[in-house]
C-alpha cells in the first residue's frame, strides 16, 4: 500500500504543471489527465467544475462552504476512470453561472489555479 504524500513532495508536484488549454469538447479522460492537486477545470458550457481532492488543497471544502453560505445545494459526483467504478478519477460539481463566479474567485484566493475551457 502507498502511504500519504508528504508536504514537500506535494509542493514539488504542484510546481511541475503542464501548460493546458482544454477545449469545451474535451472528454473526461482528458480532463482527468490534466488535473492536479492545486488545479481545477471549469467548463461553462457543462456548468461543471472538475477537481481532485487532496489533504493539501481542500477544494471540496471551499466549494461546499461557499455554496452553503449562498443557500445553494451542492451536487458532488465521484467520477471513475473505468466502467467498473474501481479506479476513482476526479470529482465533478455542477454550478450554475451565478454560483460559478464566486466559487472560482474563492478558489483563486486560496491559491488554486483555475482553468476555464474556451
Amino acid at each position: 500500500m502507498i502511504g500519504p504524500v508528504d508536504s514537500k513532495c506535494a509542493e514539488n508536484l504542484c510546481h511541475g504543471h503542464r501548460e493546458i488549454k482544454l477545449s469545451a469538447s474535451a472528454d473526461e479522460m482528458r480532463i482527468f489527465y490534466n488535473l492536479a492537486m492545486d488545479r481545477v477545470h471549469y467548463f461553462p458550457g457543462r456548468n461543471a467544475i472538475y477537481f481532485v481532492e487532496s489533504a493539501y488543497w481542500a477544494v471540496l471544502d471551499i466549494i461546499s462552504t461557499l455554496l452553503k453560505g449562498m443557500g445553494s445545494p451542492i451536487q458532488v459526483e465521484q467520477l471513475y476512470l473505468d466502467k467498473g467504478s474501481y479506479f476513482k478519477g476526479g470529482k465533478r460539481v455542477r454550478l450554475s453561472p451565478d454560483q460559478a463566479v464566486p466559487v472560482l474567485v474563492a478558489l483563486r484566493l486560496k491559491g488554486i489555479q483555475v482553468v476555464v475551457s474556451e
